[in-house]
């Protein structure tokens, strides 16, 4: 991303054709058609068409698209305005429309950005706040590239009827544009330009002859003084930063120094108050974390719906994981989703039951789920989300499934709260000979499949009201594959579902969102399933005997946490542990991160 913009769409590239300008598809070539629009048009027009990020095929998942812009308000379909908005929308457009035509009919320019017009479906005309946006630009459905006529009833259906009149259909390539649009010709010259030029007098105080002489003079002149050392110097080139990158810039460094300053502070404390501040400063490896193998109530959410049959015959598990270890618990909930050639994660809200994106399983000809408690499974799809990348949530049933362990849902926790983010991303997948058995049809090699596994912490949280959910900002590593995959605290419980990332060009700064629980619960909710929320915190450092809990083996005593209170015994500190970082992935296309899929 360039300008910071929010999440307006996705969609996979699966069935659809990039149209193409001069061998390069038009969707790759963003930059080029922001500048131009902003240098020969307005901003409101460059602003029409929104910032395209690409997730390329790594093989195991689907190329995919996903949509930014920086216009500020609530984005909606232009099918889903009342008619006096549509009609307030289609105004706008085509004055904006209107406002390009002069580009569209350029010989140099005109056929790249008329190409962009190409939309892949009726409702890629956006809606956000009351200014028109376009998504699923450059895109055609699969056929349509060879095929006039079924192109013609498409443009009919998405632009033909807000475009002003007279605008030609958009072409799929120069030729196509040569035979649509008639070029306007440049400005024609006026007469006795040139001729002005060739007569203009010389400088009334130089004569004609005496101009060689004096140009030859400075020549020689020039170049004894290249001779002489110290001369030719370079002056030092100015490196300059906006102001808003310079302020950008100044919070990081500023953010870096305050945890130097507190890591630095910590070096200060003695051992047992320093384990009890440990978890605030450097998160815990959840390897380490014990879980309660019989809770006292299990989680366990229904649907109103019946249970699909299980499936006779189903091979048994090659490997038996720790019920009682967070690593177990996460690899007996969550699951690998097959939608068609795409891949996503999902994880179980009740037996039957798997809660993953909807981004993932949109337009999927067949679903299935693997796991290594699974084995892999037929699902179908019960129900999902709205249109809004802040309903993207899906429900798949499945076989009954006995080995698994349902995932409880927790509030979205509080900045700095450790948390683990679990799924199947592609570019982990691509090289897993596991995966690679499971694509060539050895349906056994989903008994050994196995999540992976991201710490991090929560950074940051963004409550949105019109769509009442919690965007829970965070930074364990994700990539495309984890969407639909769950974000737990080290309690095992779900803070929110991975969905999509973010990334600004101008510094190394990454961005990782979880729709939070609070707007998956009011889905299960709305579909009839019970998964009510568990409000009680996840402490790290003691467990109450009443009520079994989290904690790092061995369990330090409530008591250090106090300064005054008495030391425990050094054997039962053990030396902190830190995960080691992982670096971003380079981001697919302009190495922007997408929404995770």
């Amino acid at each position: 991303m360039t300008e910071g913009g929010r999440f307006v769409g996705s969609r996979t590239l699966a069935g659809f054709d990039l149209v193409r300008i001069d061998d390069r598809a038009v969707i790759e070539n963003y930059e080029r058609l922001s500048r131009l629009l902003r240098q020969r048009c307005s901003d409101a027009v460059a602003a029409l068409f929104a910032e395209p990020v690409l997730s390329h095929s790594n093989g195991s998942a689907a190329a995919r698209v996903d949509w930014y812009t920086s216009l500020e308000g609530p984005a909606r379909n232009l099918e889903d305005l009342d008619p006096a908005g549509a009609a307030d929308l289609s105004g706008r457009f085509r004055a904006l429309l209107a406002d390009l035509e002069a580009v569209l009919r350029d010989p140099e320019d005109g056929p790249f950005v008329a190409a962009c017009l190409n939309l892949a479906s009726p409702r890629a005309v956006l809606a956000v706040g009351d200014r028109p946006l376009l998504i699923e630009w450059g895109l055609l459905p699969a056929g349509l590239l060879g095929n006039e006529p079924g192109r013609a009833r498409h443009h009919a259906a998405t632009l033909g009827h807000l475009a002003p009149d007279g605008l030609p259909m958009p072409p799929i390539g120069r030729a196509d544009w040569l035979a649509r649009f008639r070029p306007m010709e440049p400005a024609p010259r006026t007469a006795g330009t040139a001729a002005t030029v060739a007569t203009r007098p010389a400088h009334p105080g130089v004569r004609a002859g005496t101009a060689p002489v004096v140009a030859l003079s400075l020549a020689a002149l020039l170049l004894g003084l290249s001779f002489i050392p110290g001369v030719l110097v370079f002056p030092p080139v100015p490196r300059t930063l906006s102001g808003e990158a310079r302020a950008m810039q100044g919070a990081w460094l500023d953010s870096l120094r305050r945890r130097r300053e507190v890591l630095a502070s910590a070096a200060t404390l003695d051992c047992p108050r320093l384990r009890a501040e440990l978890p605030a400063l450097v998160p815990q490896s959840p390897a380490g974390v014990r879980l309660p193998v019989e809770p006292a109530a299990r989680p366990q959410a229904r649907a109103s719906i019946d249970p699909a049959p299980a499936i006779r015959g189903a091979p048994g598990p090659a490997t038996v994981s720790d019920p009682a270890s967070l690593v177990g618990r996460l690899e007996r909930g969550t699951v690998l989703v097959l939608a068609g050639n795409a891949t996503g994660s999902g994880f179980f809200v009740g037996d039957d039951l798997v809660v993953t994106n909807r981004h993932v399983v949109e337009n999927a000809t067949s679903l299935r789920v693997a796991g290594r408690h699974v084995g892999i499974v037929p699902a179908t799809l019960v129900r999902t989300g709205g249109e809004g990348p802040l309903e993207d949530f899906a429900l798949l049933r499945v076989p009954r499934q006995a080995e698994i362990r349902p995932l409880a849902l927790t509030g979205t926790g509080r900045p700095l709260t450790p948390v683990v983010a679990a799924g199947f991303p592609g570019l982990h997948l691509g090289t897993d000979p596991t995966f690679a058995r499971l694509s060539e049809g050895d349906a056994s090699a989903a008994r050994d499949l196995a999540p992976v596994l991201q710490t991090g912490v929560v950074n940051h949280l963004q409550r949105h009201d019109e769509a009442a959910v919690t965007l829970v900002l965070h930074s364990a590593e994700i990539a495309p594959g984890n969407s639909g995959g769950p974000l737990v605290d080290y309690c095992g419980r779900v803070v929110g579902v991975n969905s999509f990332g973010r990334t600004d060009g101008r510094l190394p700064v990454t961005a990782r969102y979880a729709l939070g629980t609070d707007g998956l619960a009011a889905f299960l909710s709305a579909g009839g399933v019970a998964a009510p929320l568990d409000a009680e915190p996840c402490d790290l450092q003691a467990a109450p005997r009443d009520r079994p809990v989290a904690s790092a083996e061995p369990v330090a005593p409530a008591a250090a946490a106090v300064p005054d209170a008495p030391p425990p015994e050094a054997s039962t500190v053990p030396p902190p542990q830190s995960a080691a970082p992982v670096r971003p992935a380079p981001r697919p296309g302009r190495d922007a991160r997408p929404p995770a899929r």
